[in-house]
């Protein structure tokens, strides 16, 4: 039985992950719903054998959360979990020195299985095809036109920088924007953002 810290603000998924993890005796869970309450459970229960951190809850501040419990339990493996952070946020996890990435959409066997890699001090890295994909659809043009929306430039802003005329640049932004069902140019730009494609 592994002692696991499961941090995450939403009631419903930190309740479900923790009935699943302390199931038959597996697991046994202390939750928390920040980084503040993470670094409590360390005080009250001790060091554990594994942390899952929330990519998006109070304290994490993108990965500073992820590196301050890092930094508190050196020998620890710390793991994000994430219903909506793309393979950017991934990859950045991973790179920052994390021992797993989790997105929600696994089943609880899977989850298990994760848990069980990290456990075993393995990391756990796993495809997000359908990011993969959707950047793969889109054009180098369309990802080029994509970061000149991003900055808040204007069509003929982005025209001038990359040498094309504003109609072409119209079209790659209409494109783009189907693309990524998106409603509008800053849609599409908060849509990629949120899937980690910028």
């Amino acid at each position: 039985m592994a002692r696991i810290i499961l941090a995450d603000d939403h009631a419903l998924v930190r309740d479900a992950i923790s009935m699943f993890l302390a199931e038959g005796g597996r697991h046994q869970v202390c939750a928390a719903v920040s980084v503040e309450e993470t670094e409590s459970c360390i005080v009250r229960k001790g060091v554990p054998d594994l942390v899952l951190l929330d990519y998006r809850m109070p304290g994490m501040e993108d990965l500073a959360g992820l590196n301050r419990i890092r930094a508190l339990l050196p020998n620890v493996p710390v793991a994000l979990i994430s219903g909506s952070a793309g393979t950017a946020v991934a990859a950045a996890a991973l790179e920052a020195g994390a021992a797993g990435f989790l997105p929600k959409t696994m089943t609880p066997d899977e989850l298990i299985s994760a848990i069980d890699t990290i456990l075993a001090g393995q990391v756990f890295a796993p495809e997000l095809p359908g990011d993969d994909a959707l950047a793969n659809m889109l054009t180098r043009r369309e990802f080029d036109v994509l970061r000149g929306v991003s900055k808040g430039l204007s069509n003929k802003e982005i025209a001038r920088d990359l040498n094309l005329t504003e109609v072409t640049v119209k079209l790659h932004v209409k494109t783009m924007c189907r693309k990524l069902s998106a409603r509008n140019r800053t849609h599409a730009a908060m849509r990629a953002l949120e899937m980690g494609l910028l």
